[in-house]
C-alpha cells in the first residue's frame, strides 16, 4: 500500500518558490549572504527536454548514486494542465506559446525526473514524500550547484516538509 502523499500541495508551493529563484538566476540574498543561483533553463520542445533528460541520467553523479537506473522517456500531454510521470514515461503540456509554457521549464522537469528516480530507488515511497524531497535536493545539487539545492532545501525547510537524508 502506498503512503498517503499528505506534503503534496506544500512540496508544490516550495518549489513554486524556488522556481520564482530560478526564473531570476543572478545574486540571491540568502538571510544575508549572497548566493549566485543559476537561470534556470527553459525548453522548446519535447526534443529538447528529452537531450536534457538523458544527460541529467548520464551525469556521473546520477550514474553513482543510482547504477542501474533505466532511461526515461519524455512525451507531450494534451492541454495545460498537470505535468506527470508514470513507468518510465514523462509527459508535459507544452501548449501555447513557448514563453507561457509553464512545464517547459527546468524545474518541473527536474520534478518529474526525481519521481522517475524514486520509483527506482524507493518504490512504494510517497509520492511527495522525505525520500522525493531528498532526492531532489540531491538532483539539483548535481544539475544546478549547491547554492540552489540549498535554497530548494530551505524552501521546504521552511514549509515544515520533512526531507530524507542521504544515506550513501
Amino acid at each position: 500500500m502506498t503512503p498517503r502523499d499528505q506534503h503534496r500541495s506544500a512540496v508544490y508551493a516550495a518549489e513554486e518558490q524556488w522556481a520564482r529563484q530560478l526564473a531570476r538566476g543572478g545574486t540571491v540574498d540568502f538571510f544575508g549572504s549572497p548566493l549566485q543561483v543559476p537561470q534556470e533553463r527553459r525548453f522548446a520542445d519535447i526534443d529538447s527536454v528529452q537531450r536534457y533528460v538523458d544527460a541529467v541520467l548520464g551525469l556521473i553523479g546520477v550514474i553513482t548514486r543510482w547504477p542501474g537506473l533505466p532511461g526515461v522517456r519524455v512525451r507531450e500531454r494534451a492541454g495545460t494542465g498537470r505535468a506527470h510521470y508514470s513507468d518510465g514515461v514523462i509527459a508535459l503540456p507544452l501548449a501555447g506559446a513557448v514563453g507561457e509554457r509553464w512545464a517547459a521549464r527546468e524545474s518541473v522537469v527536474l520534478h518529474e525526473v526525481t519521481h522517475h528516480v524514486v520509483a527506482y530507488a524507493h518504490p512504494g515511497a510517497a509520492a511527495h514524500g522525505p525520500e522525493f524531497c531528498g532526492e531532489e535536493v540531491l538532483l539539483a545539487e548535481m544539475v544546478l550547484g549547491p547554492e540552489a539545492a540549498l535554497l530548494l532545501r530551505a524552501a521546504f525547510d521552511g514549509a515544515g516538509i520533512p526531507v530524507a537524508e542521504r544515506t550513501r
